[in-house]
């Protein structure tokens, strides 16, 4: 698995998680909102390796 985008918040990932399910690439939400303790990280929006380029091409156009 490949972390390609991390965001602050959990709702922000999950949106970009439902986007590419959209385009029939499975995607993985981990991690704690910022704004939360032990949050400093973020919230990572992670993929498999193979389909890590297309889920960035993905989320860049929309």
């Amino acid at each position: 698995m490949t972390v390609i985008r991390t965001y602050t918040t959990s709702l922000a990932a999950e949106l970009a998680k439902l986007a590419l399910e959209g385009a029939d690439i499975s995607a993985m939400v981990l991690g704690v909102d910022v704004g939360m303790e032990g949050g400093g990280a973020g919230v990572q929006l992670l993929v498999a390796d193979e389909y890590a380029e297309a889920a960035l091409a993905v989320l860049d156009n929309r």
